[in-house]
């Protein structure tokens, strides 16, 4: 009977949340991205800079997804970062090779609207692990829209990209220092916290 206790409580135990330093890799590609793309507005008429300096963000959010995958692969496998990381570089590796203004932007698009049904899928199959999901794939729909929308105009293309990367970068900056996902999430902590539990005679 008492075996049974903390099976019990085991299997009610929830998945282990990501780490906020993994958290804010994906944060800081985003903001350093977005960053550079404001920064270097004079070059956007030239539309080889726009596709680089949009595969560097994308590859980076990609690179960032991967991370997240390995992190967590030993304690919550998922295979949504690892798709998600897998689309954003093929996506930044894509981009060098189109050759127009409507190719860019449909590029961007598809990226972004892929981007954004991976994140719903994320908080549908972890409910309550990434709050930030749906913003985020809001977010990604909203950026995929307007890509289309202005489709022959790269330099619209390019800043809404860089926009989409400031906002998404603050949003999960603000998130991993959420004081309700604070270090208390931390897996190790939470292992901690657990084997400290007083335990019923």
């Amino acid at each position: 009977m008492a075996a049974a206790v903390p099976t019990a409580a085991e299997s009610t135990t929830p998945e282990a949340p990501v780490s906020r330093a993994v958290r804010l890799v994906r944060a800081i590609a985003l903001l350093l991205g977005g960053l550079a793309i404001t920064f270097s507005a004079t070059l956007h008429e030239q539309l080889g800079f726009d596709l680089g300096i949009s595969a560097a963000v994308i590859g980076a959010v990609g690179i960032a997804h991967l991370v997240e995958w390995v992190s967590r692969r030993a304690s919550s496998p998922s295979a949504v970062p690892l798709i998600a990381g897998a689309v954003s570089v093929a996506a930044a590796v894509a981009l060098p090779f189109t050759v127009s203004a409507i190719g860019f932007a449909v590029t961007v698009a598809a990226w972004a609207l892929v981007a954004a049904l991976l994140e719903f899928v994320g908080a549908a199959v972890r409910p309550g692990s990434r709050p930030d999901a749906t913003l985020l794939g809001a977010i990604g729909v909203l950026l995929a829209l307007l890509a289309l929308l202005f489709r022959e105009d790269p330099v619209a293309v390019v800043g809404l990209l860089g926009a989409y990367a400031i906002i998404a970068g603050v949003f999960l900056a603000i998130s991993a220092f959420d004081i309700r996902r604070g270090p208390a999430a931390d897996p190790a902590d939470s292992s901690a916290a657990a084997g400290s539990e007083p335990t019923a005679p």
